[in-house]
């Protein structure tokens, strides 16, 4: 759109400088057609003039009085060369009205009574100077009122012409393929624009059926794991409790229950996903934040002490309306998350501040562009988790209308949830 606006005004500026340039040379062509009508004016006064003076009784004395008297016209004798017409423009001081004034000269030689003579005839420019320059001042103003009609029509109809292309990129820039809402499109009487917002409205409901099947795909498979998970469990508890394991035995089945229970919780947070992704929790209350942040604090402190991580709370109350599961999710995540990946022996702070909750811990940099720490699935090396902590936490946001941020500042990884944004 940038680049067809662009467009627009190139065409503008090119426009306005041919017209601009169309000025001077209109003038100079107006010039050159007075010049010519006065050169052809002076060749009929010189022909009057040598048929008036052909019928002069006295020519000598007469002749000085033209010359003394008639500004216009200077004659003077000359010999038997050669002469050819010459027409200039010349510049005279007018001491009437105090003002050099421009005259147009015909120079020519003429034969008077068979004697030779240069006959200058002059014709003042001040009219024609006057009218052309009424003439250009007259263009320029058609000028600068044609180049501002221009541009408005050119605005208008722009933004007239260009007004359903604008719906259209508001619609998409506004489409959310995961809140199951078809697109649609106002009638447009442009064929073009028509065309692409079926093309569009095609696309994106197949990019969202698409989307529906794969979601009830990952939902569908997440159910029906549930079982075969549940019966693997019981048969590793019936192996774990056999008499006859040996101690490779025992090491065997130990990896097996802890891939296991990583593939329970998988399975677990799959379904939430796609719980949360359908608008399943919609019911609201009014609670405390911090409260809860203090019991679910309290709760996974045992995980911290085990590798004697430090939790302080700084909690002040807030109060918001929310779905409680859903905060509580997120802020187990948050702070299961902080107790996982902080270093041993490290320290986890959490902060609940006017309506911002901030948790940080002390740790490595973070082995991902920071910028797809909340995508499904994204991992360092370290594989402490499912992958799926992060982006539940980025999902449960997004419903509800919560900032989330994170930041890495001299060795501390901070996340902030902000509920009243």
């Amino acid at each position: 759109m940038r680049l067809l606006q662009k467009s627009f005004r190139s065409q503008i500026v090119y426009k306005v400088l041919l017209v601009l340039l169309s000025i001077p040379l209109s003038i100079t062509f107006i010039s050159y057609i007075i010049e010519n009508e006065v050169d052809e004016l002076l060749l009929l006064y010189r022909d009057e003039f040598i048929d008036h003076v052909k019928d002069l009784e006295n020519l000598e004395t007469d002749l000085v009085v033209l010359n003394n008297v008639v500004h216009e016209i200077d004659l003077m004798e000359f010999n038997d060369a050669p002469y050819k017409d010459t027409y200039k423009t010349i510049y005279e001081y007018d001491s009437i009205h105090d003002q050099t004034h421009p005259f147009r000269t015909l120079t020519s030689k003429v034969i008077i009574k068979n004697k030779p003579y240069l006959l200058t005839v002059r014709s003042s420019l001040v009219n024609s100077d006057g009218l052309v320059l009424t003439l250009g001042v007259a263009q320029s103003i058609l000028a600068i009122l044609l180049v501002t009609g221009l541009a408005l029509i050119n605005r208008r109809l722009s933004i007239k012409l260009w007004k359903p292309f604008y719906k259209t990129l508001k619609a998409l820039k506004a489409y959310q393929l995961d809140k199951h809402q078809e697109i649609s499109f106002e009638p447009t009487e442009i064929a073009e624009f028509s065309d692409l917002n079926k093309a569009v409205e095609h696309l994106t409901e197949r990019n969202r059926k698409i989307f529906l099947q794969q979601k009830e795909f990952i939902e569908n498979l997440s159910h029906e794991l549930q079982t075969p998970l549940a019966i693997l469990h019981s048969k590793i508890d019936m192996l774990m409790q056999s008499p006859d394991l040996n101690e490779e035995q025992s090491l065997v089945i130990q990896d097996l229950v802890q891939s296991l229970q990583r593939l329970t919780k998988l399975n677990k947070n799959m379904l939430l996903l796609s719980k949360i992704e359908n608008m399943q929790f919609t019911e609201t209350e009014a609670f405390d934040v911090s409260r809860l942040v203090s019991t679910l604090a309290s709760n996974i402190a045992h995980l911290a002490d085990m590798r004697g991580i430090v939790i302080s709370c700084k909690l002040n109350t807030l109060s918001i309306n929310g779905n409680k599961t859903l905060v509580e999710v997120l802020v187990t995540n948050l702070i299961t998350n902080a107790v996982r990946y902080s270093d041993a022996g490290g320290q986890v702070n959490i902060n609940v501040e006017n309506s911002v909750l901030t948790i940080t811990n002390t740790g490595t940099p973070l082995k991902v562009p920071a910028e797809k720490l909340f995508n499904r699935f994204a991992k360092g090396s370290e594989h402490k988790g499912t992958g799926l902590g992060l982006s539940i936490v980025k999902k449960i946001c997004d419903i509800n209308g919560y900032a989330v941020r994170y930041s890495y500042h001299t060795g501390m990884h901070s996340f902030s949830i902000d509920f009243k944004c």
